[in-house]
């Protein structure tokens, strides 16, 4: 694998897990102000986290 792979692979994988953590803080009704806290961000994070994935693979995409 090139490097370039392994750092898009390592990014969804981050994107993955902020998106099951996000899922299940604003699931729980444990405590909701402090989860609360958690789930806000997630799609920012993740959307953030997408564009630079995707600006990573476009810089070193060899065809």
């Amino acid at each position: 694998m090139r490097k370039s792979e392994i750092v898009i692979l390592v990014l969804a994988v981050l994107v993955f897990v902020i998106g099951v953590v996000g899922h299940l803080a604003g699931a729980s009704f444990a405590n909701s102000d402090m989860f609360g806290y958690f789930a806000a961000p997630v799609p920012f994070v993740i959307g953030l986290l997408a564009f630079i994935a995707y600006k990573y693979a476009a810089a070193h995409d060899q065809d």
